[in-house]
This record gives C-alpha cells, sequence and structure tokens, in this order.
C-alpha cells in the first residue's frame, strides 16, 4: 500500500488528487493534507509516508524549503507545479516525476502507474540539484543532473560530462576524467536536457559537449577531435549546425 499525504495550498488540485486515489487507486491510501511548509513537515514527521505529492510553491516557502527541513527522506516524491516549458527540464535533470497544474487526472493516473520505476533513493541530493537547475543559469558550471543507476542515482555535474553514445534505449556517459557508466536513458533525451549546456549532437549515435573540442578536420566528410583524444565521425545531417555553433563560439 502507498501510505501518501498531499502538501499543496490549492484546494482544487487537492481535491482532484483525492478523487483520483478513491475512484483508481485502491493502494493509496491518504494519510493526511497540508498547505504549508510548516504543516506539511509536521505531517510527514508524524504520519512516516511512503510516497508524497508536494507542491513547489506554497506560503510559507517552497517544497524544497520543506525537503531540506526533513531528517528523513525514505519517500518517493510527486512534484505538483503550475511551472511549464524550460523549467519542466529541471525535473528530467534530477529524475523526479511531476504533475503541472492545472491537474487532471490522467496526469494522476499517468504518474502513478509509474510510481514503481521512481526511487526514494538519494531524495535530498536529487531535490538539491532540482532546485539549482530550476533557479540557477543554465551556464552555471555547478550545474547538475541524476543519473539513473541500478540502485537510485548518482549527481553529476554537467561540465563533467565529455560525451554521450547512444546505444539504443541506453546511453553511455563518457566523463572528462576518463570514466564511462551506462544509463537507461535514450540519447535522445539527453539531446533534449543538454542543448542548452553546450552539447551538440553530431551523429545518430554522438552528443558531444563543445567545451572539450579540440579540432574539426574534414577528412572523410567530417571527423571531431575531443581533449580525451577520441576522434568521432560527424554525420552530413548534423554538420551544418556544428560547424555554426564552433564558428561563431556558440558553445
Amino acid at each position: 500500500m502507498l501510505r501518501t499525504v498531499i502538501i499543496d495550498d490549492d484546494q482544487l488540485s487537492r481535491s482532484i488528487l483525492k478523487k483520483t486515489f478513491e475512484k483508481c487507486f485502491e493502494n493509496v491510501i491518504l494519510e493526511g493534507e497540508a498547505n504549508s511548509v510548516a504543516s506539511g513537515l509536521e505531517l510527514i514527521n508524524r504520519v512516516h509516508p511512503n510516497l508524497v505529492f508536494l507542491d513547489i510553491k506554497l506560503p510559507d516557502g517552497t517544497g524544497f524549503d520543506l525537503i531540506e527541513k526533513l531528517g528523513n527522506t525514505d519517500f518517493k516524491l510527486i512534484f505538483t507545479t503550475a511551472y511549464s516549458g524550460y523549467a519542466i527540464k529541471a525535473f528530467k535533470y534530477s529524475a523526479f516525476d511531476y504533475i503541472v497544474k492545472p491537474i487532471v487526472p490522467d496526469d494522476i493516473k499517468a504518474s502513478l502507474n509509474r510510481i514503481n520505476q521512481v526511487s526514494s533513493a538519494s531524495t535530498l541530493p536529487r531535490v538539491r540539484a532540482m532546485r539549482d537547475n530550476l533557479f540557477g543559469s543554465s551556464e552555471d558550471a555547478n550545474a547538475t543532473i541524476a543519473l539513473p543507476e541500478l540502485n537510485g542515482f548518482s549527481i553529476v555535474k554537467i561540465d563533467d560530462i565529455e560525451r554521450c553514445e547512444g546505444e539504443r534505449n541506453y546511453s553511455r556517459i563518457f566523463f572528462k576524467d576518463g570514466t564511462e557508466t551506462l544509463v537507461s536513458r535514450t540519447l535522445m533525451e539527453f539531446e533534449n536536457l543538454l542543448a542548452c549546456h553546450g552539447f551538440c549532437r553530431i551523429h545518430r549515435s554522438h552528443l558531444i559537449n563543445l567545451k572539450n573540442v579540440v579540432r574539426y578536420l574534414k577528412t572523410g566528410g567530417g571527423m571531431i577531435e575531443m581533449n580525451s583524444g577520441e576522434m568521432l565521425k560527424v554525420s552530413a545531417k548534423y554538420k551544418d549546425e556544428l560547424l555554426n555553433r564552433l564558428l561563431h563560439n556558440r558553445l
């Protein structure tokens, strides 16, 4: 059973969540509601839920403030938010599920059906990474991203990534220090997340950090040499965009 609490100052959003639980999810047991950081903190510490629906903007602070105040965050977390567009990337950077307001039942159902894929591991560092990515600059050298692992997530600096290589439904991430890791995300997902951080697609299998490019060679239709010494093929489909960004310093 999912012992659940809702922390949201929007009464309508809470009502829609409750009705959807009652109609569609017998395994979701609502243990309580709160409408502020202070009341939410008291509720979580009292009932110890294993699933929390948390609004970002609350009357006395943010959902981030609440998480920082908690001594224990061993629960699954789904954000409810009025943010949209670019800001939604912050949720994906940090591997959190979310529902965009105005809340509709179908979005709740989709989120709850994904709940088994949502980890309660490393909640606090992922929340901090999400906060930094949401409110910080996309050019921040300290910007981070959460990379799914077998038993949780690792938080890494985006600037430490040299390149990503697609392997069907997975991506292999290569770091500047020579290490690498295999992640269960597609290359297209990483392209969408990292384009604003100076990453560029050069091939159906390769996404590179332009800050780590040493030179471009015309050999074989186009090749890129990385700081690591790796030589990567540039496909015709991506060549113009790559050269435009390199020649005009759009890193």
